[in-house]
């Protein structure tokens, strides 16, 4: 059965607005505030997006889990009170995402809306802003006149390969109109591609490994299925002599936006902090929350994974079905705390579309002539 999560990272890309008025944040018990902003949650058999209006995709719209935020633990379907009571006194709260779905980050604007709200005060943490970013960052935010549809051209988000700034825009002006920090959560592509092949300690140095757990050994059996998602995630076309560095890539990205997130939360203007990454470094296992759990063992995480509802996902659940594929279902945890469903953007597997585009390339190299010998 292909469940929630299998095609949430496969194929997935491993990168090596004016302001408007909102209420000011309330000291309202965050339950309150939930049950406000997110009654559509207890209807959410109605297929509609619990803050509201129409999904932008369409594909299993209309699936009664469509909006749906669920225990995955139980697959039970959770109301406004039980998932404010998921939320209620985190320190860090991880929003999960496929990067090119829009809906996945209408949702993360709308849940850190809900914390706002709620008198929450979080750092935002981006997993698409890198630390050679932060300077433009901060200077532009000190701006008076700051907006949210201009500050994606100030850290020249065109040129940084993620989809379209305006799929991230509804999640900045929820930070700007409430005067949060937004920090970088990555490091530079290329330093992230000399760790892969000379390894960590060889680029940040011994004392650049502890502040992100680095120099904690990540357990053998975590290390392996962290490699096979590495494998799915390049529709398993990924060379043996890749995978360590792939790996060790990835290690890296995970621990310094846990880095990040901690540096966050310990600002004088914040009381926790909100992480936006994709699904496969929110996941609590063996990602971000791990490399959290390593650093500051009393920080209490939530972690939630937003998915697009795979086509077979039946109507009512078991938590078998909204765990990993190729994780024994017996014994492996859940790697989300929470989950919501949200429609699909397309139903092309990525994979498909790989092997497509080699096709083609080989097809046309072997029509292409011979170079003469020494050209």
């Amino acid at each position: 059965m292909r469940r929630p999560m299998d095609r949430q990272t496969r194929g997935h890309r491993h990168h090596t607005g004016s302001r408007h008025m909102l209420c000011p944040p309330r000291a309202l018990a965050p339950w309150v505030v939930w049950s406000a902003l997110a009654l559509p949650i207890a209807g959410a058999h109605a297929g509609a997006p619990p803050w509201g209006g129409d999904w932008t995709t369409s594909i299993r719209a209309e699936h009664p889990l469509a909006g749906a935020l669920l225990d995955p633990a139980t697959a039970n379907v959770l109301d406004a009170a039980a998932v404010a009571n998921r939320l209620r006194g985190a320190d860090v709260v991880l929003l999960g995402e496929k990067h090119d779905n829009p809906d996945h980050h209408r949702a993360q604007a709308w849940i850190l809306e809900g914390l706002v709200t709620a008198g929450r005060r979080p750092a935002l943490v981006l997993e698409m802003l890198d630390s050679r970013q932060g300077p433009a960052l901060a200077e532009y935010l000190a701006n008076a006149d700051a907006t949210a549809a201009g500050l994606g051209a100030a850290v020249h988000w065109a040129d940084s390969g993620w989809p379209d700034w305006t799929h991230y825009q509804p999640i900045a002006e929820v930070a700007l109109n409430a005067g949060l920090p937004v920090l970088p959560g990555n490091l530079p592509t290329d330093t992230v591609r000399r760790v892969a092949g000379a390894g960590a300690e060889a680029v940040l140095g011994a004392e650049g490994l502890a502040p992100r757990a680095l120099d904690v050994p990540l357990p053998t059996d975590l290390t392996e299925a962290l490699g096979a998602e590495i494998r799915r995630g390049h529709c398993d076309m990924l060379p043996d002599a890749a995978l360590p560095g792939m790996i060790a890539a990835q290690r890296v990205r995970d621990g310094e936006m846990a880095r990040a997130l901690l540096s966050g939360r310990a600002r004088d203007d914040t009381d926790s902090a909100v992480l936006i990454a994709g699904n496969g470094h929110v996941r609590s296992d063996r990602a971000v929350p791990w490399y959290l759990a390593q650093r500051a063992p009393d920080v209490r995480s939530v972690s939630v994974g937003i998915l697009e509802i795979g086509p077979d996902l039946p109507a009512t659940p078991t938590p078998a079905d909204l765990r990993d594929t190729e994780a024994p279902v017996a014994t492996a945890p859940q790697p989300f705390d929470l989950i919501m469903l949200t429609p699909a953007l397309d139903d092309v597997d990525p994979c498909e579309a790989f092997r497509a585009q080699l096709e083609r390339l080989r097809e046309r190299k072997d029509d292409e002539p011979a170079l003469p010998s020494g050209d």
